[in-house]
Order: C-alpha cells, then structure tokens, then sequence
C-alpha cells in the first residue's frame, strides 16, 4: 500500500506566502489581469446569466493555463498546442462538480416525494420553500455544501488538471491515489477562502461597493489560492517523483 502523504497546511501556507512575496511582480501582474477578467465577466457581461459568459470563459481558461506553466517554468506561457490535451481533465473536474453540487442540493428537494404521508413532511415543505426563497440562505447553503464535497471534487482532480498543464500526467484517478487521506486538510483551505470571501462581501454590503470590492480584493487572493494549488501539487507529486 502506498504512503499516504498529509499536507502540512502551516508549511503550504508559508511556502505559497514566500513564492508571492518572491515573485510580487509577477504576482501582481496576474491580480490585475484577473481582476479585469472579473470585471468584464460579472460587470459587463452579467456572469452565467448572459450567454456572452461562455464566450468569457475561453480567454479565462487561458489565462489560469498560462499562470501555471509559469509557476512551473514551462515555456512557453500561452501558445503552446498542450492547452487541448488539459481539456479532458478540466471537463472531468466541471462534469463531477456540477453532478455532485446538483445531487447534492435537489436531495432536500426529492425528500417529500419518498417519505410517504408522514406528518412531518408538510411542516419540512413549509420551511425548505421558506428559506430556499432567500437568497442570501440559498447561497449560504450552496457554499457550504459546496465546501464539504469540494476536496473530491475539485482540490483532488484539480492535481490532474495542473499536470496535463505541465505536460505530465493527467490522470484523475493518479491525483485521487495520490492525495488520499487529505480530505480535513483541504476542506481547511476551502473554509479558510470562503471565510475571506464572506467577510470581503459583507464589506461590499456594508459599504454599498456593488461588488467591486470584492473583485479588486479578491483577485489576489485567487491568485494566491491558485499558488497553494501549485505548491500542493509540488508536494503530492514533484518531490515524490525527485525524491
């Protein structure tokens, strides 16, 4: 049986801390250009409720491809024909989140269907019509389901996307054997980000930014997400495969 390697999230942290602070040029390039993705994207275009967004989408992806193969050093950025050959893994990753997240959000809804005339299916209609009605409820429980399910659906298959990226292996199933036994330490980093998150929208609400405060602050804490991605993909695979 293979080792299970844990992350070491205080080392993670630091690490992908000194790598920004190392490369804060770089860095900050990178925040600029994902904060105007994210201005054309959800100011401009309306994000998903505007057909123009999956359109926004193609240069978005480029973009992400192009950071990581600089991450890695992987010349060069962006025009490079290995940019089809991440498509089959990046699919994989949006076809197992939007499965999961669905199934997961319509169980409350099918529950009344199979629970027969028990008494209390009317008072549970009662409160899931209620409270899914509020959006801000709505979306709190969308996250949180979200982010109890994100370590398989997104933080261990994202290993595989990064490295068709780099153009090694892009295996789900290799990033699954490798990153077992890790599901706290990355449902940690997920909680860490949506409370960062949390706290910048109740800013933007409070201060009645719109938005844009959360945009131009968020951008670089993407940018930072994006480098702990990279830096557990070290981790799980570039110094086992060194070592």
């Amino acid at each position: 049986m293979a080792e299970i390697r844990k992350i070491l999230l205080k080392r993670l942290f630091v690490n992908s801390t000194k790598y920004c602070i190392r490369k804060w040029h770089e860095m900050s390039l990178f925040s600029i250009v994902n904060a105007v993705f994210m201005i054309v994207g959800f100011k401009f275009i309306n994000g998903w409720q505007d057909k123009l967004f999956l359109l926004w989408l193609i240069p978005y992806y480029m973009f992400w491809y192009s950071f990581f193969r600089f991450y890695f050093e992987r010349k060069p950025y962006m025009m490079t024909s290995k940019i089809f050959e991440t498509l089959m893994p990046s699919s994989r990753i949006f076809g197992l989140m939007l499965f999961f997240t669905t199934l997961l959000i319509a169980i409350p809804l099918i529950i009344p269907f199979i629970s027969g005339n028990n008494s209390w299916v009317d008072k549970y209609v009662y409160y899931l019509q209620k409270y899914t009605e509020d959006p801000l409820v709505l979306n709190t429980i969308t996250m949180v389901i979200f982010s109890i399910v994100s370590p398989f659906i997104f933080y261990r298959p994202m290993m595989g996307w990064i490295g068709s990226v780099i153009g090694r292996s892009g295996s789900i199933s290799t990033a699954y054997a490798r990153t077992k036994g890790n599901y706290w330490e990355f449902l940690f980093i997920t909680v860490v980000f949506n409370l960062m998150y949390s706290i910048m929208q109740f800013c933007d609400d409070y201060l009645g930014t719109a938005g844009w405060l959360t945009i131009l602050l968020g951008s670089p804490v993407i940018v930072f997400m994006n480098v702990i991605l990279a830096k557990a993909y070290e981790y799980f695979f570039l110094e086992i495969d060194n070592g």
